[in-house]
């Protein structure tokens, strides 16, 4: 992300402001829950979370509120719906980039969790940007066409079977 001076609205600054405290509040619960077993994805996840969030506060801080100032959500969030452009085959589609465990995908729209391949790719990457998803089957170059927040939601991690699991298992001899 570019890290230019941006004039946003008020609308959208407040939105960016509070979807950092919203993050903020809801990676620990996951980081704790589906991570607490594997130290190392523990780390690479809330160096991830920390990275975006560090991202943002810096675009903020650059950033000016003013009345003509842009009311369309710069990049991609966690929460949003990005349309994007299949570079080879042309074909578009729409993802709505969420937190890991909360999908809830319709007929028009597939979720990708912020810490999967694509949703790391389309993050904090402005419409026009162009991105590469590296998949089991080779890379894929997508164009972000458009973002749209009008439907923000980060989704809420299932976390249910990780809480209820056992700490521990004791075989029976």
């Amino acid at each position: 992300m570019k890290m230019q001076k941006a004039a946003l609205s008020e609308r959208i600054f407040n939105i960016l402001t509070d979807h950092i405290a919203e993050i903020e509040k809801e990676k620990e619960p996951i980081l704790k829950s589906l991570f607490s077993e594997n130290a190392e994805t523990a780390m690479e996840s809330e160096a991830f979370f920390r990275d975006y969030i560090d991202r943002l506060e810096k675009y903020l801080k650059k950033a000016t509120v003013k009345k003509d100032g842009a009311d369309t959500c710069p990049f991609p969030i966690i929460g949003s719906i990005v349309e994007i452009k299949d570079i080879e085959d042309s074909d578009t589609l729409k993802c709505r980039i969420v937190l890991p465990y909360a999908g809830k995908s319709t007929n028009d729209v597939f979720d990708a969790s912020c810490l999967s391949p694509m949703g790391k790719s389309l993050l904090l990457s402005p419409p026009g940007s162009e991105v590469t998803v590296r998949t089991p089957g080779g890379q894929v170059r997508y164009e972000i066409i458009s973002v749209s927040i009008d439907d923000l939601d980060i989704g809420k991690s299932d976390l249910s079977f990780y809480s209820n699991k056992p700490k521990s298992v004791v075989a029976d001899t």
